[in-house]
Formats: C-alpha cells, sequence, structure tokens
C-alpha cells in the first residue's frame, strides 16, 4: 500500500531520496511553527498540518521531468485551501501565514542539505517557484475567506441590533408622551436622537455589506424635481445642524429614487461640515447638462491626498485626516452615494485641492429608468 499522497512511479531518484525526508521535514516544520507563531501552539496536530504534507510530496514531484510533463504541477488549490483552513480554524493573520511559509522553505532545505540530496541550481529554484506560488495562493484566499467571515459577522450583528435600537426610540418617545420633567426631556431627547443615529449608522453597514457583495441597490424611481429635493435637504442642514450652506442651480425634473438621493445628499453635506473648515460655507449646486443631472458639493479645507482620492469609496475607508477625528463613523456614507449614483446609471467623483477645495459630484441621467429594469 502506498503511504504517500502522489503516485510514485517515474519519479527521479532526487524525488525519492526528498519523498523519503517527508515526515523528518514535517516534524521539523512543526516545531519550529509551534515555538515561534503564538497563534499555532494551540492547534491540534491536524489542523496545524493542514495541507502541507500534500504540498511537500508535489514538491518532490517538480524534481521528476516525466512526471511533471505528464501530469504537470500546480500547486494553486493547495495553497487556497490552506489560506482558507486557516481563516476558518485558527488564529493566524496573513503575517503568520507567511512566516510559516518561511519556515517551511527553510526547514526543506535545510534537512535536504543535512542528508546530503544534492540539488542542481534549475531544482532548487524550481522548489523555490513552486513554494512562492503556494504562498502567494494561501494569503490571497487567506484575505479573501477572512473578509467574507467578517462581513457575515457584520451583517448579523447589525441586523439584530437594529431591533433594540428601535425599541430604545420607540420607548423614549413614550416617555416624552407622558410630559415628563425638563431634566427627563432632555434626556429621552437624546436617546431619541442616539437611537436614531445608531440605527442610521447599521442601515449604512447593512446597506454597505450588500455593496461589498455586488448587490445593486433597488430603487423606486418616481418624477420629482431635484432642485426642490436639495433645498429641503438644505434646510434641515441649516435648521437642525447649523450648517452654513448656499444652494444655487436651477430646476431638473428627472425619474430617480427621491429616498436614496436624500441620503445620498446628507451623507455629502455631513461629510463636508465634519472635515471643511470652521467658519467657511458648503456650497451645494444643481444643474443639468447633456440629459443628465449634476449634484454638486464643496468644501474649503485640507484637500485630500491624492492617493487616497477614489478610496474613500469603498467600504470601512476613510481619509487619513478622518483617522484623527473625534466623530464617530463606519466609513460607510461615501461608498453608499457611489452606490446611489451608480444604481442610477451614473456615477460619484471627487475634486480635491488646496485652493478649490474638495468637490464631490453626483452625476446621473435625468432618466434612471432604463438602469432599474431587469
Amino acid at each position: 500500500m502506498n503511504p504517500h499522497l502522489i503516485p510514485t512511479d517515474d519519479l527521479s531518484l532526487s524525488s525519492y531520496r526528498m519523498l523519503a525526508l517527508r515526515e523528518t521535514v514535517l516534524h521539523s516544520w512543526e516545531t519550529q511553527v509551534r515555538a515561534n507563531l503564538a497563534s499555532a501552539r494551540q492547534l491540534s496536530h491536524p489542523v496545524l498540518i493542514d495541507t502541507m504534507p500534500v504540498l511537500y510530496e508535489r514538491l518532490c514531484s517538480v524534481l521528476s521531468p516525466a512526471y511533471f510533463e505528464r501530469d504537470g504541477i500546480d500547486v494553486t488549490s493547495i495553497g487556497e485551501e490552506h489560506g482558507i483552513e486557516r481563516a476558518n480554524l485558527s488564529d493566524f493573520d496573513a503575517e503568520g501565514i507567511l512566516a510559516e511559509f518561511q519556515m517551511f522553505r527553510s526547514v526543506v532545505f535545510d534537512v535536504l542539505d543535512a542528508h546530503d540530496v544534492i540539488l542542481t541550481a534549475p531544482e532548487r529554484r524550481t522548489l523555490h517557484l513552486t513554494i512562492d506560488s503556494a504562498v502567494r495562493e494561501s494569503v490571497r484566499s487567506f484575505v479573501t475567506a477572512t473578509d467574507s467571515l467578517r462581513e457575515r459577522f457584520a451583517g448579523a450583528l447589525a441586523h439584530d441590533l437594529r431591533q433594540p435600537a428601535s425599541n430604545m426610540v420607540l420607548g423614549a418617545n413614550l416617555i416624552l408622551r407622558l410630559n415628563p420633567s425638563p431634566e427627563i426631556a432632555q434626556w429621552a431627547q437624546r436617546i431619541v436622537k442616539n437611537g436614531e443615529r445608531m440605527g442610521t449608522m447599521l442601515k449604512e453597514l447593512l446597506d454597505a455589506l450588500s455593496i461589498q457583495s455586488g448587490d445593486r441597490l433597488a430603487l423606486t424611481l418616481t418624477e420629482f424635481d431635484l432642485m426642490a429635493l436639495a433645498r429641503s435637504v438644505t434646510d434641515r442642514a441649516r435648521e437642525y445642524q447649523g450648517a452654513d450652506v448656499r444652494l444655487t442651480g436651477s430646476s431638473v425634473k428627472g425619474w430617480w429614487s427621491d429616498a436614496a438621493l436624500e441620503r445620498a445628499l446628507e451623507n455629502l453635506l455631513n461629510n463636508a461640515q465634519k472635515y471643511g473648515d470652521a467658519g467657511t460655507p458648503i456650497d451645494v449646486s444643481v444643474a443639468e447638462s447633456n440629459g443628465r443631472a449634476i449634484l454638486s458639493v464643496r468644501n474649503q479645507g485640507k484637500p485630500i491626498p491624492a492617493g487616497e482620492l477614489d478610496a474613500i469609496f469603498q467600504q470601512f475607508v476613510r481619509s487619513s485626516d478622518a483617522g484623527a477625528s473625534t466623530t464617530s463613523s463606519w466609513g460607510l456614507g461615501l461608498p453608499y452615494v457611489r452606490s446611489v449614483a451608480q444604481s442610477h446609471g451614473g456615477s460619484a467623483v471627487v475634486y480635491s485641492d488646496a485652493h478649490a477645495g474638495t468637490t464631490f459630484v453626483i452625476d446621473i441621467p435625468v432618466d434612471a429608468r432604463p438602469f432599474q429594469q431587469g
């Protein structure tokens, strides 16, 4: 009975000698990994060893030209499975995976040299390239798997928290209806305000996770005036947030989702107020050009670094300046803005420099109905 995971016929002498050292290599590797990586110490042997026996035998195979030509050597799937299992069954991070492969590489060549397995320069190079391929695929699949796990956890948590947040707001509003003392009313109002804010953040999180998974926002489209919507949003920003907002432009009627565009504009105004210079106005403009509606929000302040302009539209990413802000945020407002624009068949872009300030632009067709069909 063949104890190995690969056929041993047609193997070269170097492959046979290397294959005979499999258990020595794997034992030495496991010992080093447990000694040097805290994330490996509590793992059982079967979980820690994972796909390394298969990888080692594939390394043996590449030293046999006849075997290579007949079956080909591809360690992509081995690396992928290793990364996925590390994500699902351990506390490893990407650095841990790189470290364990570095130790594996060192152990392989140290054991071969110690047992006088002489390899040619091309053979050593082939082993290095094969290990590099396994490392690359392992880290890539690990990152993908951990992102997926994180998103599923965040989605489940956000979904479960929405009901308690809603109940908190409902309870506080019931207290306010009982005409409580001024002090109790003040605290109840704070509960309402923060509960509503929590609900908004949770909804943004769920939307962002939906966007990340590639789902298009399902929009209900009606015909309305974008200028009227912008006026309503900017009026609220002045009244409730004390924002210094200047609205210019003209009436632009079209078919869009009023709820989605209202929220997108609110996000842009909040962003402008948070990161714009104090005492400077926020300029909102509504215009029409070539059958497209152009909605822009501009604020004065420190420009966004050029290398971060596109990244700020990505989920869970905030600019370096925002990272130092005391304003709590999921960093989900701008990804939502872009998704709303794209779901209308348009785009969202940003321009930023020290002289002109930072301008976010939503550019969408006047009639978005064709982009919501099918």
